[in-house]
């Protein structure tokens, strides 16, 4: 994680060297931070997740596990379904990470992870109607446990007042291949119940919540730090308030950086914290379905 930090505050010494002069287009400064530490975004993301996220005291969850509680209980007539914990979060790669803005600075944040594998760890009974239930699974192979992409689409409104992100919201959330549940039926595979949109409806709601709840204050407040009090949205918003300020006149650009003659702090990290946060949590969305 070392050189994770050190290799971004290399990377932030040298954005400060090109906005040092001026405070930032937003949407454009965050759409260069991305582009430059994608590759680094993956390893954070990698070492910020658990191994395993659900109920941790059953079935002997693999560790380290952040605690939840059952991720679903799915019931019908026929079946009962108690999904425990899922596996292998902390095997994922990032497939696509970008970031966009229109005219008037809203952003588009997408982003598309794989995971090597994603076992599910599921207890099915099958039903009969006065009869009662039988148990017929209870193990790790009856889904999910090849590889999956999630991909996932995030907006945001720029704004020029403090917090300059706001409504974080996941507006699209895609699984593929499907979360298929399969049981063996006569001696045949057999799909008993498709989790897919279950999950991605999920997704998008759940994780907009946490975005909203603990992204959009961590994204802000470190926004706030690398760029004070003032930012810009539009290009032509930056230009209008240049045209009235000429570098004369112009008020101190905020440091990004601490200055060569003090040691780096974790604080330094704070170019990769504001890059890496959204799709992080993004991720983190996908444990609480």
């Amino acid at each position: 994680m070392k050189v994770i930090v050190m290799t971004a505050v290399g990377a932030a010494a040298f954005v400060n060297a090109q906005v040092a002069n001026q405070p930032p287009v937003l949407p454009q400064t965050l759409s260069a931070l991305v582009d430059t530490y994608k590759p680094i975004i993956a390893t954070f993301a990698a070492t910020a997740l658990p191994a395993t996220v659900g109920n941790c005291s059953a079935a002997n969850a693999p560790l380290p596990c952040t605690n939840i509680g059952n991720l679903f209980n799915t019931t019908s007539s026929l079946y009962t379904i108690e999904a425990r914990w899922i596996s292998g979060l902390n095997t994922l790669s990032v497939d696509k990470l970008a970031l966009t803005s229109d005219a008037n600075g809203t952003i588009t944040i997408d982003g598309a992870v794989s995971f090597k594998s994603l076992p599910l760890s599921l207890k099915i009974e099958a039903c009969l109607p006065g009869v009662g239930c039988n148990k017929i699974a209870d193990d790790t192979s009856t889904c999910c446990g090849t590889s999956k992409t999630v991909a996932v689409t995030v907006t945001t409104t720029c704004s020029e007042v403090y917090p300059y992100l706001r409504n974080l919201t996941i507006t699209q959330a895609k699984i593929l291949p499907s979360l298929d549940i399969m049981l063996n039926v006569s001696g045949k595979s057999t799909k008993v119940f498709d989790a897919t949109t279950t999950v991605e409806s999920e997704l998008k709601k759940q994780g907009s919540t946490i975005l909203a709840s603990q992204g959009a204050t961590l994204v802000n407040e470190q926004l706030k730090n690398l760029y004070g009090d003032r930012v810009f949205c539009t290009a032509e918003a930056q230009k209008k308030w240049l045209d009235a300020n000429p570098p004369a006149s112009q008020e101190p650009a905020a440091t990004l950086v601490p200055r060569a003659s003090r040691p780096p702090t974790p604080s330094s990290a704070s170019l990769l914290d504001v890059a890496g946060t959204v799709i992080v949590l993004t991720l983190c969305a996908l444990l609480y379905e």
